[in-house]
């Protein structure tokens, strides 16, 4: 049935990290958190073993939002996030482009929940998790997600003829000759 899959596409809405559900045991759950089991469910399946994964982090414009009234830390798994919010942050007058700039909380928070995600698969797997953050009802932000997929398929078939010795900067050899 996935024989020729090479890429799992796996979809969680931001906006879960506060919204509850009731589990198969009947106790009611933070949807983030049941997300987060269906995830390792999924990949730790032998079906998938050798699939690369996107995540797709759908619905940040609703998450964006939801922030303003609701911490992030609300969820028990991102209970550490502690972002550093720059002084310069309220005023309006600077623009996106400027250096000075600092990025929205959602934007943060996004980067954050994404970081969360790729710790949890990289433990499972030992591989990178490509994630991609979504606004579903913009069709723009849909498109780069189907483009980046296929970057991904096109990086897997290229992944066996690239040496990276070859391009490398700094050696990654640890050996007891290395300096």
């Amino acid at each position: 049935m996935f024989e020729d899959v090479r890429v799992v596409i796996f979809c969680v809405s931001l906006s879960d990290f506060d919204e509850y559900a009731i589990d198969v045991d009947g106790n009611l759950v933070i949807k983030m958190l049941l997300n987060k089991k269906f995830f390792t469910s999924i990949v730790t399946h032998p079906t998938y073993d050798q699939m690369e994964f996107l995540l797709l982090l759908n619905k940040f414009d609703v998450f964006e939002e939801k922030l303003e009234r609701v911490p992030l830390t609300c969820c028990d798994w991102f209970s550490d996030f502690q972002p550093i919010v720059s002084r310069n942050s309220q005023n309006k007058n600077i623009s996106s482009n400027n250096i000075n700039h600092s990025p929205s909380m959602g934007l943060m928070a996004s980067h954050y929940v994404a970081v969360q995600f790729k710790k949890l698969y990289s433990s499972i797997t030992d591989r990178k998790l490509f994630v991609s953050v979504v606004k579903g009802l913009e069709p723009n932000s849909v498109d780069q997600t189907l483009k980046y997929a296929k970057e991904i398929l096109i990086w897997d078939e290229e992944k066996p003829t690239f040496n990276f010795n070859e391009y490398a900067i700094y050696s990654t050899d640890t050996g007891p000759n290395s300096e």
